[in-house]
């Protein structure tokens, strides 16, 4: 068993995420001191909630989360439960529209789970495109995206080939190319009588076509003397 492998979120995408938290805390603040002065409990509200915001970017900024830790036997995504390479059906790559930009994920799709505990997210997200089981990876650098994808296809595909399925989700299909020795032999035995039978027909059918030239040659003598003595 080889050491699992742990992969996070991007440091640079974290750190653009608490410079936005930065601003919307100031922006907050500014407008409700502007707009409403009077009402204390609105200029509370909206610095209290960008405030709790910004607390929780500053806090995976300093101790970056995990996104996911794949070894040989399972995958685990964010603080979920994991889920093991046997039971992932397929693998789909798909763009999902978040604020307006079109972000890139991998969504696994899993056989029927009986004794999956799903988490709160899970629950939530298990009818939209992201599916029970996906992986962000717009919140990743194009390295580790990389990587990651890699892995989960060779991972899933060595998974399927140790329970006979060829294909992600399907069992593989064993076809024979060569036929029995038996149906070739039938075969070239029925093509052999059907080009005999096709000569014999040619032949019979050539002396009837001289027959009938045969009789049609004197009545055409016939008329050509008529028409001499006519003359």
């Amino acid at each position: 068993m080889t050491k699992p492998v742990v992969f996070y979120y991007s440091r640079r995408k974290l750190g653009l995420y608490l410079l936005a938290n930065i601003v919307l805390l100031a922006l907050a603040g500014l407008f409700t001191w502007i707009i409403f002065p009077e009402y204390s409990i609105v200029y509370g509200y909206a610095l209290i909630t960008c405030a709790i915001s910004l607390l929780a970017s500053l806090i995976v900024f300093i101790f970056p989360m995990k996104l996911a830790v794949l070894d040989d036997e399972q995958i685990k995504i964010d603080h979920d439960e994991p889920i093991s390479w046997s039971q992932i059906k397929d693998i789909e790559k798909e763009g999902v529209v978040c604020c307006g930009i079109d972000r890139s994920i991998i969504r696994l799709v899993p056989y029927k789970l009986a004794n999956y505990h799903k988490s709160l997210m899970q629950r939530l997200t298990n009818s939209s495109r992201f599916g029970m089981f996906s992986i962000p990876l717009y919140a990743m650098d194009k390295k580790s995206a990389a990587q990651i994808t890699k892995m989960i296809e060779e991972h899933v595909k060595s998974a399927d080939v140790a329970k006979g399925r060829g294909k992600v989700g399907r069992p593989a299909k064993t076809t024979s190319t060569k036929a029995p020795a038996k149906d070739n032999k039938t075969a070239k035995t029925k093509t052999a009588t059907a080009k005999s039978a096709a000569a014999k027909g040619k032949k019979a059918a050539r002396p009837e076509k001289k027959a009938s030239v045969a009789k049609k040659a004197p009545k055409q003598r016939k008329r050509v003397t008529k028409k001499r003595q006519t003359l």
